[in-house]
């Protein structure tokens, strides 16, 4: 388990998992996440290393950073966006229910039209580097009706209704698995 230990050094350090709460275990991993020594993390090869918990908690903020910041179609299309299926099960994890059934609402439409997150990462690379183009440039206005399929259901996301908040979901799971978390990385 030392490996983990390697990995997450540069998120979290060992001593503020044990002591810290839920909230400020989540908070110093988002204060840290995006440092460029944490880049690698999101690699799937580094990803699927690191313990379960710290991965929802990477996801949970990478979701919210990218609805934030662009939607929810930035969101699909961005890296952030091949972890679709982990994402869902995270939010199925820390009992999100609304936002777990809307994720995999969304996922469905876009198996509907037969477009994977990957489809539309792959767009987003083949676009000129700093290019400004709409989603319909970039991946096709025959996609038109699924993005507004998907911008309806996305419309009743955690971020657009203030009877919840996803980091209270996650808060709740940290404090409920963080003994485990730093059980496993003390083995």
């Amino acid at each position: 388990m030392s490996e983990y230990r390697e990995i997450i050094k540069n998120l979290i350090q060992l001593n503020l998992l044990t002591k810290n709460s839920g909230e400020e275990i989540i908070n110093e991993i988002a204060l840290n996440l995006y440092n460029e020594e944490n880049y690698h993390l999101t690699e799937r090869d580094t990803f699927y290393k690191l313990p379960i918990v710290i991965r929802d908690i990477v996801l949970i903020i990478n979701l919210d950073t990218e609805l934030n910041m662009q939607g929810i179609l930035g969101f699909l299309e961005n890296s952030t966006g091949l972890f679709l299926n982990d994402t869902i099960e995270t939010l199925q994890r820390i009992q999100a229910k609304e936002d777990y059934e809307i994720l995999k609402s969304i996922k469905s439409i876009l198996e509907q039209n037969n477009v994977s997150t990957q489809d539309l990462r792959n767009n987003v690379n083949n676009q000129i580097k700093y290019s400004i183009s709409t989603f319909s440039e970039t991946h096709s206005s025959k996609y038109n009706d699924m993005v507004s399929e998907i911008s309806e259901v996305a419309d009743k996301l955690y971020l657009y209704n203030g009877d919840r908040n996803l980091f209270d979901y996650l808060i709740k799971y940290v404090d409920t698995n963080k003994d485990n978390l730093v059980e496993g990385l003390n083995n």
